[in-house]
């Protein structure tokens, strides 16, 4: 064999293990995930960030023109003694819901996001 073939193969053998690694550890993060208990953390709210990501690659942009999709983006901080900053990518029907400077409880299961309540009361009128 020759020097590119070769070279070629181990490329390929090291995107394959790169992948297969990757796999690996989103599944044992999930599977953490979903046998973590879900704690509560007393939060206020710092920033909030809609990011646009463009997913495509250049020549599919170039047939269908770019779309774009949004990633939203949170920063809480914990009240706590640590002071901590959590960053967390949650869902669109959430992010509408949290305003900067909210303080609330955030309820997390491992690494994930569950959900963020105010301490804040709503404005609708509770049914009796």
């Amino acid at each position: 064999m020759n020097k590119a073939a070769i070279l070629g193969i181990a490329v390929l053998i090291i995107i394959i293990a790169s992948a297969t690694y990757r796999f690996f550890e989103q599944r044992k993060q999930r599977i953490s995930d979903d046998n973590s208990p879900v704690v509560l953390y007393m939060v206020e709210v710092i920033d909030k960030k809609e990011i646009s990501a463009n997913e495509r690659r250049s020549r599919e942009n170039d047939v269908n023109g770019p779309e774009l999709t949004h990633y939203y983006q949170v920063t809480f901080r914990l009240t706590t003694d640590s002071r901590n900053d959590l960053v967390l990518r949650i869902n669109k029907s959430a992010y509408q819901n949290i305003e900067p400077e909210m303080k609330g409880r955030l309820f997390m299961q491992g690494s994930r996001f569950i959900k963020f309540e105010t301490d804040i009361p709503s404005d609708e009128p509770s049914e009796k």
